[in-house]
């Protein structure tokens, strides 16, 4: 498995105030299990397509949402957020109960 980035990762980073570096922080957590990611789906009302979502915190602390997709054999990551405060709220109770 390959990840590979959306044409325009940076664009859409810029449009969400994403720092690139707390996006790749998440995804090499998750690459190299150094901290403990949360593996999560999203399903768009309007169209139904299903994504998944990795919560983790970058290695700033800041907890990041980072969105993929698969792509035949490879994970595309196409977006990244920081999350609100209600699911930081959701995070922390979740890191709580797991430090794997």
């Amino acid at each position: 498995m390959a990840i590979t980035w959306f044409w325009a990762i940076l664009k859409m980073l810029d449009r969400y105030g994403v720092d690139p570096d707390d996006m790749f922080d998440v995804i090499n957590a998750w690459m190299t299990a150094t901290r403990p990611v949360w593996f999560r789906t999203a399903t768009d009302p309007a169209t139904g397509l299903t994504t998944f979502v990795i919560w983790g915190r970058a290695g700033s602390g800041t907890a990041t949402a980072v969105y993929a997709r698969p792509k035949g054999h490879d994970t595309e990551v196409y977006a990244a957020r920081y999350l609100t405060a209600d699911q930081i709220a959701e995070f922390e109770k979740w890191e709580a109960t797991h430090d794997d």
